[in-house]
């Protein structure tokens, strides 16, 4: 957890990956999914909460180890960090998966007086790998990928607890905690993102890929929970067409894409001062977001010309007051995918504030391949990374 708290800056998060290109990300497709116990063990790249912010981009992660390997030599590594695209763009297909999301928490906060839901939060269920795992989450907000797996297994299958609230508290948690992948991941867990799929932990999986830390025989369900999907309307169709308007414009920043694109074009730059407050996480997420955002708003004031304001983007009166006495016509954006940051600036929108998204190239070229499973997208890797000049 130690290496989470300095990844808020671009360029530790890049001395990171080069150490991953060079010593690590050879030995990933076969020991990823062993979890040790310690991050120093792990063959994992680490890099997540700063690929999720856009501290550090996906296209540069992926040309920075392509630049040293071959394709076929990483191609898992690279695969993995394209399942977290196909998963955003997933939920841009199907955006009533996080509506309904939400509206399912809200409706089900009794639960949460349940002695199951209570035990499984306090890691009182006596399955001590599950009460291990919900600790080391509480405590570093981090999980190895495949522990997420288990977990979401356990609490599903075994404790039979509804997936939305295990959801919940993975955002609330994890440092890299993101919208769609959480979301996403959950409901494939469930049986709900492939139809007749669904994902159940065995013990002798657990013994194996933990090194013999952890085997909960006889602990685990042996069925999966049954899974009742809902209708499934037709994939939305995309506009992905970046909007620049005349007249006096500001480029608002925010905390799900923090990469320096664009910002040369425009008269002001208005940066998230802080962390959303509307929604629930832990101090140690909100904490690397905040310590993300200043570091932002350092590099961008030591580097740009131009006006840099800190914005309460949750203040819309704060927001139109600025706008106002700056003479900005209209903001720019990069594109927040589907999310709670997503969901304010659409708050903005509603009141009149004029916001055009910016559309990440990288994400223009994979979304459009995102509308099924992922395999439909995985054989268009490595032309799409051609065509980004990432190989």
């Amino acid at each position: 957890m130690a290496l989470y708290s300095t990844l808020y800056k671009h360029q530790i998060a890049k001395r990171h990956l080069q150490n991953f290109t060079d010593n690590i990300v050879h030995k990933y497709a076969a020991y990823r999914n062993f979890d040790y116990g310690q991050d120093e063990k792990n063959v994992v790249s680490g890099l997540s909460p700063a690929i999720n912010r856009r501290i550090i981009c996906e296209w540069e992660v992926v040309k920075n180890v392509l630049d040293s390997h071959s394709f076929m030599k990483v191609e898992k590594f690279i695969q993995e960090i394209c399942w977290r695209t196909y998963w955003k763009g997933y939920l841009e297909h199907y955006p009533h998966i996080w509506f309904n999301y939400l509206n399912d928490i809200e409706h089900m906060k009794d639960l949460k007086k349940s002695q199951a839901y209570i035990d499984a939060v306090d890691g009182r269920t006596g399955i001590d790998c599950f009460d291990h795992w919900i600790k080391d989450l509480g405590r570093d907000g981090y999980l190895h990928n495949h522990t997420r797996m288990w977990f979401a297994s356990i609490w599903i299958h075994t404790l039979r607890l509804p997936w939305q609230l295990g959801a919940e508290i993975f955002l609330k948690y994890l440092v890299d905690g993101d919208p769609a992948s959480n979301t996403l991941s959950w409901r494939w867990v469930a049986g709900l993102h492939t139809k007749g799929k669904s994902y159940l932990a065995y013990p002798e999986n657990i013994k194996k890929f933990t090194n013999g830390k952890f085997y909960p025989s006889k602990q685990l369900a042996t069925h999966v929970k049954s899974a009742i999907e809902e209708d499934k309307p037709l994939p939305k169709q995309l506009n992905l067409d970046s909007k620049l308007r005349s007249g006096k414009k500001g480029f608002l920043v925010h905390e799900s894409d923090l990469s320096p694109n664009f910002l040369n074009e425009y008269d002001m730059i208005l940066i998230q001062g802080s962390p959303l407050k509307s929604i629930k996480r832990s101090s140690l997420v909100q904490s690397f977001i905040s310590d993300a955002l200043k570091e932002y708003q350092k590099v961008c004031t030591e580097n740009h010309k131009c006006d840099v304001a800190l914005i309460n983007l949750e203040d819309t009166k704060m927001i139109k007051r600025l706008m106002n006495e700056k003479g900005l016509s209209s903001l720019s954006s990069n594109y927040p995918a589907i999310g709670a940051v997503n969901d304010q600036i659409q708050k903005l929108r509603n009141e009149s504030i004029t916001v055009d998204y910016q559309y990440q190239k990288w994400d223009r070229s994979f979304w459009p391949h995102s509308s099924k499973g992922f395999f439909k997208l995985k054989s268009k890797i490595p032309k799409i990374l051609k065509q980004l000049n990432c190989m």
